[in-house]
């Protein structure tokens, strides 16, 4: 046999190793909700309160991470403008025999008359955008309760008293932590 049928061969075999180890984790996927035992029920309850407790106990070291994280975008933003400034003062010098004043000055109104043509723009488009992305956020917000419900329909009594149960225990302990 040649090598490329034997690499064939074992890429194929990997793939199906792979498959396998995925139909075997432990955690199920969001749909499968239905089909969950009540330990994976509880786990994922528990993780869900125990990520937003931790949001809550970070939440200002959080806020200041992302604060500096924009900084520095703008900043690096602010940079890359002057950049690309100065390399277009350099082009109107050498190309039109224009000073560094004439070439800032046509480099700016240019600038304005761009920005004012995208504004234009985005204003006639504004509408439509607006009521695409409503529309897409209520279809999602609809398919989300469609799926929750049906597998709410799907659990058992006694799944339902536990999710109950864990949802509620883990709101008084929340609201404690927090009180």
């Amino acid at each position: 046999m040649p090598v490329e049928s034997l690499l064939i061969i074992k890429n194929k075999m990997l793939c199906r190793q792979f498959k396998h180890f995925l139909k075997i984790t432990a955690f199920i996927k969001h749909d499968d909700k239905k089909l969950e035992s009540d330990q994976q029920m509880l786990l994922r309850v528990c993780i869900k309160f125990l990520t937003l407790i931790f949001f809550i106990l970070v939440f200002d070291s959080l806020l200041d991470l992302f604060l500096s994280l924009l900084d520095i975008v703008i900043h690096l933003t602010h940079l890359m403008i002057e950049a690309i400034e100065y390399l277009l003062v350099l082009f109107l010098q050498f190309s039109i025999n224009t000073t560094s004043q004439q070439s800032e000055t046509i480099i700016v109104n240019t600038a304005i008359i761009t920005a004012l043509f995208l504004a234009y723009r985005l204003i006639l488009v504004a509408p439509r955008l607006s009521i695409r992305f409503k529309r897409n956020l209520r279809a999602a917000w609809l398919r989300h309760i469609r799926r929750e419900a049906c597998c709410w329909r799907a659990m058992s009594i006694g799944h339902k008293i536990k999710c109950v149960s864990a949802y509620s225990f883990g709101t008084a302990f929340l609201l404690l932590f927090i009180g």
